[in-house]
């Protein structure tokens, strides 16, 4: 079967190839090592991001992708059947993908991974885990990392729209089975740490590339959720170009550039996301610091809570109203409960897509769909601050 997955691996290979270069959408630098068994790991971006590794690195690779692609039925099926990807439950151990991942480089094939294991909300390359220093130096394969730049503004995690905009690669360095070998843990994750860190932001001041869109501010209050004028919690709302606070009336627009301008005669508090969204985190710790057991954070009618069987599908429970209290999270439909998770059950939480929440709890393994506009960083950033834990981007 890995002959069959490296045939079609190569065909649609040389077809985003004379995509790339007809279109000029993607380029890439650097030296690609060529060599098996290799672990590459790189920053996450886009929605397209393993087209982007795939046409950098001539051989064949197998990619770690989230769990959540193996329940869509019939395509999930064409997916496995087609390039055979490792799955990766988020907010959940890892203890089987790490095993599979270590399978198949013993067997000689080149996997790839994505470090941070999760798209950025505000432009900076997420938490590495020094967990995955450690399975570099397990692996005993060699180790080539990548960086990927402009796709937080092509494809925003925070946006369900690609924006016309420039996107570039750098394999940024490769390190013999030898050479890995001859480093410590820490040494490892500092060059993880070092090789695969990106701010789009940082890239902006020195490119200030256009990335373009009818409605460039659509749904960002999923990743900003706190007004910087009023300090007032899940009161922003988008509309095209704008971001209103629906508390304090502030409002501000966002540029197909990345920054915000205000047209109101005063300096924007945020020119861009990334400082917002540090600025909101330390507020959101104050805050829920100040609270009392059983004080409202935040609530969503709309949501939908499901059971998941990982890599098979997922049940619904109920559609109604979510909402986190300090000391649980809680689930009604119909004015009635329907489930009621205290804080301390909940062992990981996670999010995927844009405002989708997966976490596991004592009983099992859930889901939580949220409404279009809700911000579902919102709630796994409290989750952190309520269990004591700081929260890494």
């Amino acid at each position: 079967m890995h002959t069959f997955h490296v045939v079609f691996y190569k065909i649609l290979q040389f077809l985003v190839r004379i995509w790339f270069s007809v279109s000029g959408t993607f380029r890439c630098s650097g030296k690609d090592p060529k060599a098996s068994p290799v672990l590459v790991l790189t920053n996450h971006n886009t929605n397209w991001d393993f087209l982007y590794f795939g046409a950098s690195f001539k051989k064949h690779m197998y990619y770690v992708a989230s769990e959540h692609i193996f329940r869509s039925g019939l395509v999930s099926s064409l997916i496995r059947f087609l390039v055979s990807p490792i799955a990766r439950e988020k907010g959940a151990s890892s203890a089987d993908t790490v095993a599979e991942i270590k399978r198949r480089l013993s067997l000689g094939y080149n996997v790839c991974m994505m470090a941070d294991g999760n798209r950025s909300f505000s432009g900076e390359t997420g938490y590495i885990s020094p967990a995955t220093a450690a399975l570099v130096k397990e692996c005993g394969a060699g180790l080539a990392t990548f960086r990927l730049h402009g796709g937080y503004f092509v494809n925003p995690r925070w946006s369900r729209e690609t924006r016309k905009g420039r996107i570039w690669g750098e394999i940024a360095a490769y390190y013999t089975a030898e050479q890995i070998a001859a480093m410590s843990e820490d040494e490892v994750y500092s060059i993880l740490c070092c090789d695969l860190y990106v701010n789009a932001y940082e890239d902006q001041k020195e490119k200030n590339y256009s990335y373009r869109s009818k409605a460039p501010a659509e749904t960002l209050e999923t990743a900003l959720f706190a007004c910087p004028a009023c300090k007032s919690f899940a009161s922003l709302k988008s509309n095209a170009d704008r971001l209103i606070c629906e508390s304090c009336g502030r409002e501000l627009k966002f540029t197909d550039k990345g920054y915000f301008v205000s047209e109101e005669g005063s300096k924007p508090e945020f020119e861009d996301i990334l400082s917002w969204s540090e600025w909101q985190k330390d507020l959101l710790k104050k805050h829920i610091e100040n609270l009392s057991e059983g004080d409202l954070i935040r609530s969503d009618e709309g949501a939908g809570l499901y059971l998941v069987h990982p890599q098979e599908g997922k049940v619904l429970l109920a559609e109604g109203r979510i909402a986190l209290y300090k000391d649980r999270l809680v689930f009604t439909s119909g004015g009635k409960t329907v489930r009621s998770f205290p804080a301390e059950s909940i062992k990981s939480l996670a999010v995927i897509l844009v405002n989708t929440m997966l976490f596991t709890a004592e009983d099992g393994y859930y889901e939580v769909k949220l409404p279009k506009r809700a911000s579902a960083l919102h709630y796994m950033i409290s989750y952190y601050y309520i269990n004591g834990k700081e929260y890494k981007r």
